[in-house]
Order: structure tokens, then sequence, then C-alpha cells
């Protein structure tokens, strides 16, 4: 298998993704170790006993940077250009990725975390509030105030809904 573009940083100006290196055996190991990092980079901001806008807003914002990498890329070629093997690929993460998305944004601890910042309203600057606004009110409409068992079902919803939609965009060619 060749080097794998998205586990790096592209040198091209505006870190335009080298294209011509992307293979499609390169998306899903892109999926794979960027979640696994992600997941990672989410632990340690949960290890931190310290709550602070820098350990928890900035790291969340920095998280995740292999799979955005990927997903940025991949979304668009699947949308513009699909394949069979592409399509295949998106069936295979996109319940994948609703799973590990809600397991961010509908994490009690991680909210708490958010919560506890958005309600003591630290002094920050315009761009920081606003971030920190947009953080929790993200948290909120994923579901993360609700109680557990409204959360594992909300889990459930949107793990079928990703999937369904996935099958729904292969079928009709999208």
């Amino acid at each position: 298998m060749s080097q794998n573009p998205f586990l790096t940083r592209s040198e091209l100006p505006y870190e335009i993704p080298p294209f011509e290196k992307i293979k499609p055996e390169h998306y899903l190991e892109g999926f794979y170790l960027g979640t696994q990092q992600q997941l990672e980079e989410v632990a340690q901001i949960l290890a931190t006993p310290e709550i602070t806008f820098e350990n928890t807003i900035e790291a969340l914002e920095r998280s995740g940077q292999i799979l955005t990498r990927m997903l940025n890329v991949f979304y668009n070629k699947s949308s513009s250009d699909t394949d069979d093997q592409i399509d295949a690929i998106e069936a295979e993460i996109a319940p994948k990725l609703a799973a590990h998305s809600d397991s961010i944004r509908l994490n009690p601890e991680l909210f708490a975390r958010v919560k506890k910042l958005y309600e003591e309203k630290p002094s920050l600057d315009a761009e920081s509030a606003w971030l920190l606004e947009r953080y929790y009110r993200d948290f909120i409409q994923a579901g993360a105030g609700l109680d557990v068992d409204t959360r594992e079902q909300v889990k459930r919803i949107n793990e079928e809904l990703s999937l369904l939609e996935t099958q729904f965009g292969i079928v009709t060619g999208k």
C-alpha cells in the first residue's frame, strides 16, 4: 500500500489535497485511523481535570484532523465522481461515522465540560465566545442534554438514518 496522503497535512498551497496520490483504499484507512485518533484526543480532553476554553473547546477544534482531511475529500468525491467502490466505502462508513459523531456529541462528560464553560461565560474574545456558543448549541441539538435512555435511542436513530440516506443515495445515483 502506498503512503496514505490523509495521514499528514498536505504541503501544497492552502493544504490542497494531493489528489493524484489518493487511492480508494486510503479512504478506509484514513477513516479508521482518523476516528481512532479523534477518540484518543477526546479521551485526553476528558483526562484533564481543569476545565478551560483552551483544553476543551480549542482541543475539540483541533481534534480529528486525519478524519477531517479524509471526509472532506471523500464526500466531495462520492457526490461528484462516484463508482461502485466509492459507494461500498460510503455504505461501510456512514453508520460508523454517525456512531463516532454521537460518541463525541452525546458524551455526558464532554458535554458537562462544554456546559460548565458556557454557563460560566469566561472572558473571551468575540470569535472564541461564538465558538463556545456554537459547541454548546451543537451538543444540545445533538441530544447531549437528554437522559441516558433517550440518548441511546437517538444514537440508534442516527445510525439507521445514516445507513438509509446512503442506501437511498446509491440507489438514486445521489
